[in-house]
This record gives C-alpha cells, sequence and structure tokens, in this order.
C-alpha cells in the first residue's frame, strides 16, 4: 500500500492568485495518496472562497478556518498533532510545487532510507509574476547540511517531506520561535535523525517582501542566532556559524552580503 501523506498549507490574507498556484501544483502529483490540509487563520480578506471552489472538486482537499488568528506555530502544530497519517508534507501559500514527481521521488526516498527523518529539494527562486529569477542548489548529504546548518537554513520550508513520527519525538513547532519556527524543528529533528536533500529543483520559491517573515526579517535573524547557540554541542562549526550569524544581525543590509562573503573566506566556510 502507499504510504500517506499530509499536506500542510497555511494561509492568512494569502494572495487569491498565488495560492491557486499551490494548490493546483499539489493536485497536479503524480503521486496520489494524501490529503492536502488548507488551514486559513482568521484571515480578513476574502480568500476562503478561493479555497471553497478546489475544495468542492477534490475531496483529498481537507479546509479549516481558525475562530481567531493563532499565528503560525500554533496553527501549524493544532493540525499536524489531529493528522493520522505517516508522512508530513509543508507548502506556503506563496509557493509553487513545479515538478509532478515531487512527491513521488521523496516519498521512494524516505521509504528506502528509514534513518532519515527530513528530506527536502533544489529549488528555483522567482518573482511576484512568477518569472524565474535564479536555481539554487542546497547541499545534499547528513554530512554537508550538518557542517553548515548553524550557519544557515539548509532547507526551504515548500520543499520539505518529514515523518510523523519524528515530528512527535522532536516537539513539534515551537510558539516562542515564531518566524523562525521551520530552522528551529530541523535544527531539533537533526539530534535524533538523517537529513537530506534531493539534488532535483521542485519548488518555485517566490519572493514576497509583504510576506510576514520578510517584515519580521531582523526578529528573525536574532532567533536564528539563539537557535545557533542552543544547539552548539549537537553539531560541527558553532564559531565560525556564530560569528557570521551575528555580522548578519548587526551589519547594515548594504554591507552585509560582501562581509558575510569575505568572513566565509576568511574561515574556509563555503
Amino acid at each position: 500500500m502507499n504510504p500517506l501523506i499530509s499536506i500542510i498549507l497555511p494561509t492568512y490574507n494569502g494572495n487569491k492568485k498565488w495560492i491557486s498556484e499551490s494548490i493546483q501544483s499539489v493536485l497536479d502529483q503524480t503521486y496520489t495518496n494524501f490529503e492536502l490540509i488548507i488551514i486559513n487563520d482568521a484571515s480578513t480578506n476574502d480568500i476562503e472562497t478561493t479555497i471553497l471552489a478546489f475544495a468542492k472538486k477534490d475531496e483529498r482537499i481537507k479546509y479549516y478556518k481558525n475562530d481567531e488568528n493563532l499565528q503560525l506555530t500554533k496553527t501549524l502544530n493544532r493540525w499536524i498533532e489531529l493528522s493520522k497519517w505517516e508522512y508530513i508534507a509543508r507548502i506556503d501559500d506563496d509557493d509553487v510545487w513545479c515538478d509532478k514527481d515531487k512527491l513521488k521521488k521523496q516519498i521512494e526516498f524516505m521509504e528506502n532510507n528509514g534513518n532519515y527523518g527530513l528530506c527536502g529539494t533544489n529549488f528555483i527562486i522567482i518573482d511576484h509574476s512568477g518569472q524565474e529569477i535564479e536555481k539554487m542548489k542546497q547541499r545534499q548529504t547528513d554530512e554537508e547540511i550538518r557542517n553548515h546548518i548553524l550557519q544557515n537554513n539548509q532547507f526551504v520550508h515548500s520543499s520539505i517531506m518529514m515523518r510523523k513520527s519524528i515530528l512527535e519525538k522532536s516537539g513539534f513547532y515551537r510558539p516562542a520561535m515564531n518566524f523562525a519556527e521551520d530552522y528551529d524543528l530541523r535544527v531539533r529533528i537533526g539530534r535524533i535523525s538523517n537529513f537530506y536533500n534531493i539534488e532535483d529543483s521542485f519548488i518555485h520559491y517566490r519572493i514576497n517582501n509583504q510576506s510576514i517573515s520578510r517584515k519580521n526579517s531582523l526578529k528573525q535573524k536574532i532567533l536564528a542566532g539563539q537557535i545557533c547557540l542552543n544547539n552548539k554541542k549537537y553539531y560541527p562549526n558553532f564559531f565560525r556559524a556564530f560569528i557570521l550569524r551575528i555580522w548578519d544581525i548587526i551589519i547594515p543590509e548594504k554591507y552585509r552580503t560582501s562581509l558575510i562573503k569575505f568572513a566565509q573566506k576568511i574561515f574556509n566556510y563555503s
């Protein structure tokens, strides 16, 4: 029997066109044994109309609306804990799965590698209109990811697939880490399980300057530094990673990229 996958798509005041593309990219997958859980976190716009139009056409879509705005971490935990299925996948309401075999290839890897708790993929950055900007290559093996995960996030959230059992052992998302909850969870997953990124580019990752995470980028960077510090005994290269995290917080944006590259060169930390 094909393993069951719960795909979690949270939204708050999402763009109707973008979420339509996100939902359709899930429904177009060649691997079909899934449920798509869409959670409306008490949006104040009319995004519900768009979601219900899809839900009426495909019974795999499960739609829920929070009575009040719970924010992302509580919303994710609420519906992941209710899910009874073996695997959890994530997609954001402004991203797109650009390969119809994404789920198929990820589930094949996870089923053949029982010691891996989290599997991501490469991705392609797109702009507001959906035009491709740049192909991004992630580190692939567990060793490569482990060597760099304290310095930066090694996964794009709309690409990941996780084992439900590993999520339960890791403690799910933590509300105290809101805006860096994905990174925090992945680092904790790595304490008890292996990482992997499939080399194919399965995701169109949209640059959205109006997203909640972009608007709270400084808080996100501070939390990432805290996560780095809290996990120094679990991963290699802590000192170099922490210095780069601090620089990312205190150096002005216009100087940050060039100085971080300079620091990486000094530390031989590519």
